[in-house]
């Protein structure tokens, strides 16, 4: 009885060593710390008629831009904005996630908060007109061991003013790697001549495949865009995000840069380019490698937002981390019922 007694103690101690083992393996470079990302800058306007990102005109909307302070690769970065009235009194809340798959440290990404009718205490746009003052922090980041693939090119920087007063920027994103890339895109945040960011755009994805030396063009306007905004352009930074086919991870390249004239950090590969004053259309002399894809319409605006956190299936060192643990709890079961068998045929004899 005693064996008995002392066997299921011991069989206890490795199930629970065997569950704290799990839940390392499971969590361990998953929650990271929040403080790890800053924001660096934001502004806030009311979303136009035209908007094609907000949820409804009238919706209070907040965009800025956060910053990897760490040494650490981080990922889902989530923000959350509040609005404030004069006195103090919280009008409304929201939360987003900022567009960028795998942050390098160093590396910058834009945010886009939309304060609908439904984030506010009285789910109606009535205290829009009551905001004085508007405060964002990082709730959320996740460590990963995710690296951008990062063999981009830019050929071709334009930009110009259409008929219609809407500033556009585009050029031709070139794969100069040796992998081929799935489903680019590009994120652009647009900068006013103080370096505070007042605007952003995401394309669609680009091409389903971009092949080594491959090129497609782009073409990013300013979301919610109008003739006030587009004459307070004076800077823009770009950011590509991809999945490579080799390994199925994502790949912004970029950390823009919050004021016009800065030089990119050392750990990105985007650059932000000063604009010029507005001017017909251009018709520039375009070089791209072979396989240069269909470019997308002018006034490009995306009709969903491309997923910012894509599932990928765990490798296989993920799922030989999680079967340690898996195969202790099921040897200590087995060990426990044979002995259990025995015991009984001993008791029986």
């Amino acid at each position: 009885m005693r064996q008995w007694l002392t066997l299921k103690k011991i069989m206890v101690i490795l199930i629970l060593v065997a569950l704290i083992l799990t839940s390392i393996f499971i969590f361990q470079n998953v929650k990271a710390n929040a403080s790890e990302v800053s924001v660096i800058s934001y502004s806030s306007y009311v979303a136009p008629s035209n908007t094609v990102a907000a949820l409804a005109p009238g919706d209070l909307i907040t965009v800025g831009e956060v910053m990897n302070i760490g040494s650490d690769i981080v990922s889902n970065v989530t923000v959350q904005g509040t609005a404030f009235s004069a006195s103090g009194q919280t009008l409304a809340v929201t939360g987003a996630d900022a567009f960028v798959y795998d942050m390098l440290p160093g590396q910058k990404a834009p945010f886009y908060l939309d304060f609908s009718a439904s984030s506010g205490l009285t789910q109606d746009l009535s205290w829009v007109p009551q905001v004085s003052s508007v405060t964002v922090q990082v709730t959320s980041v996740t460590d990963t061991n995710q690296r951008q693939y990062s063999d981009y090119d830019i050929q071709g920087r334009y930009n110009y003013t259409d008929a219609n007063g809407v500033y556009v920027a585009y050029g031709t994103l070139v794969n100069n790697g040796s992998q081929i890339v799935s489903y680019p895109w590009v994120v652009t945040t647009f900068y006013n001549a103080t370096g505070g960011v007042i605007s952003l755009n995401y394309t669609n994805y680009l091409t389903p495949t971009l092949s080594v030396n491959g090129a497609v063009r782009y073409f990013s306007t300013p979301l919610d865009n109008n003739t006030q905004l587009t004459n307070q352009i004076a800077a823009y930074s770009i950011q590509i995000d991809s999945l490579t086919v080799a390994n199925s991870t994502s790949s912004p390249t970029s950390s823009p840069t919050n004021t016009p004239t800065i030089t990119p950090t050392p750990t990105s590969t985007s650059t932000v380019s000063s604009i010029s004053s507005p001017s017909p259309t251009p018709t520039p002399t375009l070089t791209p490698p072979v396989s240069l894809g269909p470019p997308n319409s002018p006034n490009a605006t995306p009709t969903s937002t491309p997923s910012q956190s894509p599932t990928t299936t765990p490798t296989i060192p993920e799922f030989s981390a999680l079967a340690i643990p898996f195969l202790i709890i099921v040897m200590a079961v087995a060990g426990l019922l044979v002995f259990f068998k025995k015991h009984q045929h001993k008791t029986k004899v």
